[in-house]
Order: structure tokens, then C-alpha cells, then sequence
């Protein structure tokens, strides 16, 4: 079975559907069932701050924004993008999302984070869908370890790079930042198998962290 899950990851992924799958139109970029996956988790932990490191078209933030909305949450959902040139209109003018234009380890991020953290005091959510290289997405571990808390979610997008089970010569990425956060840290997160497993694929595999 695991094998028939991995042949299909594969054709998923080498046939670009994800990169024609919208949400409202716009191009969000991620795995159909990491999106039901992502809508029972905001359900479940009921945040108050979503944060999206990596904007794009904008098809996330704005899947986001639409679950909150539709779940009546309190919640903010903040994306981060060295630029947003390509963002669509409805995302920049969508009342519940605010986009920062910065590195996702600037310091300004972690600032606006603790500031919107002030005023909305339940869970966070974060997505880390930027740079997919190890060294990078080690940083954000990294730069998130003295902004989130217990029963925060981080999410580490694309660790099915490098053989994971697609791109084998992508080379060290999202799950080789995780391993090796994980050894240095071995306290901070629990890994929620559960969820990583649900529908036989995830484009998150080792990624779906429940912080501790």
C-alpha cells in the first residue's frame, strides 16, 4: 500500500496539478488534502493568528482567511513574502489578511508577530511555505523557537523533496531542517503522525508539528 500512496505522490507531483489548483480562482499551490487537513486543524486548535511564511499568488492566505471567516474565529492571518508582486488583488484587499513584504527571519516578522500576539492571545498557526532549502528553513525553526509556545502548529511544507518522495536531486531540504532541528531540540515539538497520514500523501511529510 505504501508503495501504490508513493506512485501516486509521484504522478501528483511530476504532472504540476498542484500548480493548477485555485482556491477562488487563485493559485494556492498546495496538495488537495493538506488543505482538508489544514481546515480540521484550524477547526481543532481555533487560532488567532495564522502566519504564512511564503505568499505567492496569494491562493493560501486566502484559503485561510475564508476557513476563519466561515469558522466565525477571531483570527489574523499574516503573510510573508519578499515581495508581492504576483499577489492577487482580492488577497491585498481581504480584510482578515495583512501581507508583510520581508525575509520570513527578518526581524520585523518576529516583531509583528509578537505584537499581533499581544492583542490576540489564543494559538498560532504557522505555514512555512518559502525557501524549501535545508539551511533556510532550519533558520525559520530556528527564528519560530522563542515566538511560539505550547499548543501552537507549525506546518514545514514540501519535505516530500529530495526522494521524499518526489525531486531526488533537489538535494537537503524541509525534512532534513526538521531531523536536525529535532536532535538539537528534541523537547519542542511533537510529530502528528495522525495527521501526516490521514489521506496516504501529504507534500508535508515530517512536517505536521504539534508545539510542546
Amino acid at each position: 500500500m505504501t508503495e501504490r500512496f508513493e506512485d501516486y505522490h509521484r504522478w501528483y507531483y511530476d504532472s504540476l496539478i498542484h500548480t493548477r489548483t485555485c482556491f477562488m480562482g487563485v493559485p494556492v499551490l498546495k496538495f488537495v488534502g493538506d488543505l482538508w487537513n489544514y481546515q480540521e486543524l484550524i477547526h481543532e486548535l481555533r487560532p488567532s493568528l495564522i502566519v504564512e511564511m511564503g505568499t505567492e499568488a496569494g491562493g493560501g492566505a486566502l484559503y485561510f482567511a475564508e476557513v476563519v471567516k466561515t469558522a466565525r474565529l477571531d483570527c489574523h492571518v499574516l503573510s510573508i513574502d519578499i515581495n508581492h508582486d504576483q499577489t492577487d488583488g482580492r488577497v491585498r484587499e481581504h480584510p482578515r489578511i495583512e501581507l508583510l513584504t520581508a525575509r520570513s527571519v527578518d526581524p520585523i516578522v518576529g516583531k509583528r508577530i509578537a505584537q499581533i500576539r499581544t492583542l490576540l492571545r489564543g494559538p498560532m498557526l504557522v505555514s512555512l511555505d518559502s525557501n524549501h532549502r535545508k539551511e533556510y528553513v532550519l533558520a525559520e525553526l530556528m527564528f519560530l523557537r522563542g515566538l511560539t509556545r505550547g499548543g501552537d502548529y507549525v506546518v514545514v511544507e514540501d519535505g516530500n523533496v529530495n526522494g521524499h518522495p518526489v525531486l531526488p536531486t533537489f538535494g537537503p531540504g524541509p525534512q532534513e531542517a526538521v531531523e536536525e532541528y529535532m536532535k538539537g531540540f528534541p523537547g519542542d515539538y511533537e510529530r502528528d503522525v495522525e495527521r501526516e497520514e490521514k489521506f496516504g500523501v501529504t507534500f508535508a511529510p515530517a512536517g505536521w508539528l504539534k508545539r510542546c
